[in-house]
């Protein structure tokens, strides 16, 4: 059975290999990227175009980051490289979009995006909450119940079977002994039939009214 640990461990491999990510971008198209961040959270991003993958006559990217309301955070057109940092002014996703300047037929622009998040940095308490610390720490409790409640259903499942073969082997003995009683019973029903006609043969001789 898989451990909250190693899904844990799988789950912040996956979060490392996010901070660094490569996607092409068709020229036309718009390829969108959203991170859910808190209120007060500091975010840092920088991007690129990747130009030993790219196949377009125009190796630039335009991007647009926006907030939850749509409010535009950043704006860079017709670029090879750029980056953007702000503070998160509530909770919300926050949304950066990349697409190419002018159209190309057939031409694919890659983009290399590395896009951090640090956890909230000014709050009524003076106290920098750990968002990511939380979150990992909800997951694990998440996790473990999880796993507590398959090792009950697999306990469960355990013991209904074992019910049931239990169930199948006393049948099986019920029936065995009742099969014996009939042949039992049957035996001493022809046994008595047997001596009542013995008894009634030897009464009627005594009484002359049969023969020998």
């Amino acid at each position: 059975m898989t451990t909250p640990l190693s899904i844990l461990a799988v789950l912040l491999h996956i979060s490392a290999a996010v901070e660094a990510i490569v996607f092409d971008v068709p020229s036309g198209s718009s390829k969108c990227l959203t991170e859910e961040i808190r209120h007060g959270a500091i975010s840092h991003a920088s991007y690129r175009v990747a130009a030993e993958s790219t196949s377009s006559a125009d190796p630039r990217i335009s991007a647009r980051v926006t907030g939850p309301r749509g409010e535009e955070l950043h704006l860079a057109e017709a670029a090879e490289r750029g980056e953007f940092r702000f503070q998160a002014a509530e909770d919300g996703e926050h949304t950066a979009c990349f697409w190419t300047p002018r159209y190309e037929r057939g031409a694919v622009v890659s983009v290399d995006v590395q896009w951090d998040t640090a956890g909230a940095r000014a709050h009524a308490g003076g106290t920098p909450p750990a968002v990511a610390d939380d979150r990992i720490a909800s997951i694990v409790e998440e996790l473990k119940k999880l796993e507590d409640s398959a090792q009950l259903i697999h306990e469960e499942m355990i013991s209904l079977r074992q019910s049931e073969h239990e169930m199948q082997r006393l049948n099986e003995e019920t029936a065995a002994r009742i099969h014996s009683f009939t042949m039992l019973s049957l035996a001493m029903c022809v046994g008595v039939a047997g001596l009542q006609l013995w008894h009634l043969k030897a009464f009627f001789q005594k009484k002359r009214i049969l023969q020998n």
